[in-house]
């Protein structure tokens, strides 16, 4: 496992706590140093937490300078899968459910030689759950990245593609439209990859590299992941989102033998994750403003969302 830590040491503690409660073993800790004279405070008091630990003997790498969200993810990660063919990915501000580490290691497990999936996550965002009704699996495909609380393999890291150049052309060669995996996803790679003025979003680049490859994550029909750094992160908004996320738990006999569907999307609950994507229907004065005006709208909705992951 490997843990993305920074300065906020208050986050922390409950990070942990959910981590040890889930069973974790071995787990790599990557703290990003800090940005100025006033953080390192901040960036001290969380080293002091992870030296503290005492359910396990973490990995420590300790950056003395502030490499940035998306360095941190990328060195790290490559560190781990120099070492292991497989990762779970948490962040500082990612609480995980008990269940979690058993349903990620069964899907890492059962699609580990199948390309047409990049990864594994235990979020299932609060969209209407009667997608799901006569739904015979406990988990289900979606055709988007999402970096709460999420796994994957060195086979499918290695595809992920972070040169911005190239991933931009090969989109449009691939004539792939990102609205299909969520309606906030074409303003996100239009500044982070086209325009570059989102830093810090290494999860939009995957985002696109699983759309130009027509991959799939692997996520439960339960939410096993909640985050607590709405409003602390490198890309955080001071509103809270229009929705809660709280762990659902599944049912005793899910946790040891989760039933997998093939990696396949399903129809109903793409419906049902696009309506939840594109947030409420719009109001009569949104309906009638001119088209500038929207995209401007549907670029702001969609910096202030990445924000708060």
């Amino acid at each position: 496992m490997a843990l993305f830590v920074h300065a906020r040491p208050e986050l922390l503690d409950r990070t942990l706590e959910c981590l040890r409660d889930a069973g974790a073993e071995l787990l790599y800790v990557f703290s990003d140093g800090p940005r100025d004279a006033a953080e390192r405070a901040h960036v001290d008091a969380v080293r002091e937490r992870v030296r503290a630990i005492g359910w396990t003997a973490p990995i420590v790498v300790e950056q003395e300078t502030n490499v940035g969200l998306s360095d941190s993810i990328r060195r790290g990660l490559d560190e781990v899968f120099e070492r292991h063919e497989c990762a779970v990915v948490i962040e500082d501000d990612v609480c995980v459910a008990p269940e979690f580490l058993s349903f990620v290691g069964r899907c890492l497990a059962h699609y580990v030689s199948d390309q047409r999936v990049a990864g594994v996550t235990g979020l299932r965002l609060p969209f209407d759950r009667a997608c799901f009704a006569d739904y015979p699996f406990d988990a289900f495909a979606t055709p988007r990245f999402h970096s709460w609380g999420w796994a994957t393999w060195r086979r499918a890291w290695e595809t992920f593609d972070f040169d911005a150049d190239r991933l931009a052309r090969r989109l449009r060669a691939a004539h792939v439209r990102p609205e299909d995996a969520g309606a906030d996803l074409t303003a996100l790679v239009d500044a982070a990859i086209v325009r570059r003025e989102l830093p810090g979003a290494w999860d939009v680049f995957c985002a696109a590299s699983m759309l130009v490859k027509g991959q799939v994550f692997m996520a439960p029909a339960w939410n096993l992941v909640e985050n607590t750094g709405f409003t602390s992160g490198t890309h955080f908004s001071s509103s809270p989102p229009r929705w809660e996320l709280t762990w659902e738990r599944p049912p005793r006999r899910v946790g040891v033998e989760p039933r997998l569907p093939p990696p396949l999307v399903d129809a109903r609950i793409l419906r049902a994750w696009l309506a939840f994507a594109a947030g409420p229907r719009p109001s009569r004065l949104r309906r009638l403003l001119p088209r500038p005006a929207k995209v401007a709208l549907r670029r702001l909705a969609a910096l202030g969302a990445h924000r708060r992951s």
